[in-house]
């Protein structure tokens, strides 16, 4: 309320007034216009100063006019109030209280009026950015409980207007599963952190979709947390598309380690051809010869010296059958295992390349099955092949072993060390090979170069 008599103040605040794009006036007991101050009224071109009886709703549009009047006479009832204006094309939020003189009489009433018009007309670009937006933005109040939500958030929602839903508990149209983490996203906000959260909800309709949010505080001036800003999105079909698509590579997985098994079965099968059939038939081949050079020998010198060059051809020939069904399934993999198996291998590897190679075998404790077993040689064996084409290396270590109930498998070497590029390019079938032999049987790999010199295979298998 204002207090008649002031006069020292009012003349102060009608100075200040007269700096700013506001407006002060006052009126007697019968609404007629006594004074006017402000900046505000310079924009029209009228002085500042007292007013000799200018009705009340002469400086506002007709259409205000009744509520301008409303609000004045509300005041001399000694009732404060506010209300928004328009004049001349600008828009002013004002408010007025009533002017009691000494005796408490209300002798009249005394406005005071900001022009809003940039903010209006911010507040009404920002409004039509947000009711374009393609994604929801809503405000949610400390009770969680919907302030306001764009038209493409109530079309997520299947909410026909913004009537509808304003006011109602948010968290009733989460998916159940999903309501503790959004719970806790909102009571974050709350204490003034931002957070993401990918969810579920079902809309009125019944429809769920996938959303992805990202919330923040809305602060007042004060910097007081007064409700939780969220851009959402929908991410249905994106997440549609993220389950096919895991299907799909669990499908080529599965699809892999059968034409694996396939592979090594068939490989088995035709080492042991080899091995029996064919390593028979050149044994059986080796004792004729045998026989043919006792019969030849002081009666056709000639053709002695002639079956003894066939039967050292014959024994190359053995060599390399036994060599070739070695290499297709080493023998010593099934009938002694795993350590003895990468122990021949490191040797042979040795033997072949020159390249100094250490197996050091843990103790596994029984938690190698058979197919793990096959499958760790494999990649031992695509390890070592890729180590003497592209290393440069003088020496290898591969270590065998059980930690933390997890079968672990490491083969170092000290060569130039791979590139992040050749681990994942169109050149690593051989890397992609190996991971995904590990990734069948739930055991996870990774090829990353050393800190100095080298490269280092380490792959993880839980026991089977």
């Amino acid at each position: 309320m204002w207090q008649a008599g002031t006069q020292i103040g009012a003349e102060h605040l009608a100075k200040l007034l007269s700096q700013l794009p506001a407006l002060m006036w006052s009126t007697d007991g019968d609404l007629l216009i006594t004074s006017r101050w402000g900046g505000a009224i310079k924009v029209f071109g009228h002085p500042e100063g007292p007013v000799e009886a200018t009705p009340v709703g002469t400086f506002v549009d007709p259409a205000d006019r009744d509520t301008v009047i409303a609000a004045h006479q509300a005041a001399l009832r000694g009732q404060s109030s506010s209300y928004e204006t328009h004049f001349q094309g600008r828009t002013y939020s004002a408010r007025v209280e009533p002017v009691i003189d000494a005796g408490g009489e209300i002798t009249g009433v005394v406005g005071f009026a900001f022009d809003v018009t940039d903010w209006r007309r911010t507040e009404q670009r920002l409004r039509t950015i947000i009711e374009s937006e393609p994604e929801c933005v809503k405000l949610v109040d400390a009770q969680g409980r919907l302030l306001e939500m764009n038209p493409a958030g109530l079309a997520m929602i299947e909410a026909g207007s913004l009537d509808q839903v304003r006011g109602g508990s948010i968290i009733e149209l989460v998916a159940a599963e999903h309501r503790p983490a959004f719970v806790d996203l909102h009571r974050r906000v709350f204490a003034g952190h931002s957070g993401t959260l990918e969810f579920e909800i079902v809309g009125l309709k019944g429809r769920r979709r996938w959303l992805a949010t990202h919330a923040v505080p809305l602060r007042d001036g004060s910097g007081d947390v007064q409700a939780l800003l969220g851009i959402t999105r929908d991410i249905t079909e994106t997440r549609r598309a993220e389950e096919q698509l895991r299907a799909s590579r669990a499908a080529l997985r599965s699809l892999a380690t059968r034409q694996q098994d396939i592979r090594e079965d068939e490989r088995t099968r035709i080492a042991r051809e080899i091995h029996d059939s064919l390593g028979q038939a050149l044994t059986a081949l080796k004792l004729h010869l045998a026989a043919a050079q006792d019969a030849t020998k002081g009666e056709a010198p000639a053709l002695g010296n002639r079956l003894a060059e066939t039967a050292a051809m014959v024994d190359d020939l053995v060599k390399m059958v036994r060599r070739i069904a070695t290499e297709l399934r080493p023998p010593i993999l099934d009938q002694l295992g795993l350590p003895a198996a990468l122990e021949w291998l490191a040797q042979d590897f040795t033997r072949r390349t020159g390249i100094r190679c250490h197996a050091m075998i843990g103790a596994t404790d029984g938690a190698i099955s058979q197919e793990l077993a096959t499958a760790l040689f494999r990649i031992v064996q695509e390890g070592l092949t890729n180590i003497s084409r592209h290393a440069s290396a003088s020496q290898v270590e591969i270590a065998l072993g059980l930690k933390s109930n997890c079968v672990t498998l490491d083969i170092v070497d000290d060569g130039r060390g791979i590139t992040e590029a050749a681990t994942s390019g169109p050149g690593s079938l051989g890397i992609l090979g190996m991971r995904e032999r590990a990734a069948a049987l739930g055991g996870v790999l990774e090829v990353a170069p050393r800190e100095r010199v080298g490269t280092r295979v380490t792959a993880w298998f839980p026991p089977r």
